[in-house]
């Protein structure tokens, strides 16, 4: 099976080493601007962690021809939309605007690939901000802080254990110098990709690209960063106390394979098998059938290193710990026992089919997807291979990969208890 769809596109370099990728989407009076520098928390060394997701901040605090706060400004005002985000794996800014305000977005984001204009204020300022970022989303949180907990006991290797928000005390500890260090080497051009979707002739977005970036110095690039974590050796237990929570939850994570390895296809069929929705065997019958459970999610969560198949349950009242447990292990080790059933094979399908469709509907999901291979693999173009390699799993490879996957000595389990102050 081949989906029906094409995103023809074009890729380029310019002199500074800038990956450009164009891709036109005649008839949509919008373009997306989508800038992804190759730098995330994994490239962190320990003492130094959260960097990756303070310049997300830093990066929007002005350089040297556009002030503090005026980047949500000018977008703003051209009836534009934009933002930014951090992962283990990478850090992307991007806008939205009417196709003919190209011009804005690539001025913006060259401007501040060129001369970001750092200072002790700004540095102090986000710093504060991301300590607030931290208390709001994590530590004031139900359940947030043994994610962390969850992903620091499964991976040994330092770069996926510590979070992308970083330590607190690292970012105190921050200097200004340093702050300047991991621009010059990470904010380079020839550490990014840009990539433009819209209603544009790619020719001249080309040019204008080029024109925009040309003052761009090129700076090197950092040497190829590799994670080298060992193969799982056993399981592994933890137990944490959380402040917010009302009910008892569990982690249940499988460490598995890379983004784009053979098996990660058959993997995207067995969390949809699993868990999506009342649809999903497992979620079916813990939250639904049995009532054991009042939510659980199963997500395959895809890194350029070690992935991570999660499941994640908050139990009903007087429901233990151990027998959530042992309902989610008999759930992995079914489907690599039996295998999905024919039914439950299609509509899996047809939920990638359906998943696919919507990550090239709009010029910002086509940005993304086209990045992500543009930067990761060096072709953007190899979306459309993996799309029908996807489509043409069956299902003795999910029962195979199951069997490969959900073994003792891959799964980690972090039970979180209430704490007693609660």
């Amino acid at each position: 099976m081949k989906p029906g769809f094409d995103i023809p596109c074009e890729t380029r370099t310019l002199p500074n080493g800038l990956t450009v990728v164009v891709a036109p989407q005649p008839g949509l009076p919008v373009v997306t601007v989508d800038v992804t520098y190759d730098v995330g928390s994994r490239v962190e060394p320990e003492g130094k962690t959260g960097f990756a997701h303070l310049f997300e901040h830093l990066m929007f605090e002005g350089s040297e021809n556009v002030g503090k706060g005026e980047h949500f400004r000018l977008v703003a005002e051209a009836g534009g939309t934009m933002n930014g985000t951090t992962s283990e794996d990478r850090t992307n800014y991007f806008e939205t605007l009417p196709a003919e305000c190209l011009d804005l977005a690539l001025f913006l984001e060259a401007d501040r690939m060129r001369a970001l204009v750092l200072t002790q204020q700004k540095l102090d300022n986000q710093r504060e901000a991301v300590k607030e970022e931290k208390r709001l989303r994590v530590d004031n949180q139900p359940y947030a802080s043994s994610f962390e907990t969850a992903d620091a006991l499964a991976y040994d290797a330092f770069p996926y254990r510590h979070p992308v928000i970083g330590s607190m005390d690292d970012l105190d500890r921050a200097t200004l110098d340093d702050a300047r260090d991991f621009y010059q080497r990470f904010y380079a051009p020839g550490n990014a990709l840009l990539c433009v979707v819209g209603d544009v002739d790619p020719d001249d977005a080309f040019g204008r690209v080029s024109a925009a970036f040309a003052p761009v110095a090129p700076r090197g690039r950092p040497s190829p960063f590799h994670v080298e974590e060992p193969e799982p050796r056993g399981e592994r237990r933890a137990r944490t106390e959380d402040l917010h929570a009302a009910l008892p939850a569990l982690h249940v994570n499988v460490k598995t394979v890379p983004r784009r390895h053979p098996d990660s296809f058959a993997l995207l069929y067995a969390e949809k098998i699993l868990g999506a929705g009342e649809s999903g065997t497992l979620w079916r019958r813990l939250v639904k059938d049995e009532e054991k459970a009042l939510s659980l999610s199963i997500h395959f969560d895809e890194r350029r290193g070690p992935s991570l198949f999660r499941a994640f349950c908050i139990a009903r009242p007087g429901v233990p710990h151990a027998l959530l447990e042992r309902e989610i292990r008999e759930g992995f080790a079914r489907l690599a026992d039996e295998g999905p059933a024919p039914a439950e094979m299609e509509r899996a399908r047809r939920m990638l089919a359906a998943d696919m469709v919507r990550s090239t509907q709009t010029t910002q999901a086509v940005a993304f997807l086209l990045s992500e291979y543009g930067l990761y693999d060096r072709d953007a173009g190899l979306w459309r291979p993996d799309f029908e390699r996807i489509l043409a799993v069956d299902r003795e490879s999910v029962r195979d990969v199951a069997r490969r996957t959900f073994t003792d000595g891959r799964i980690s389990v972090v039970e979180v208890h209430p704490a007693e102050a609660a």
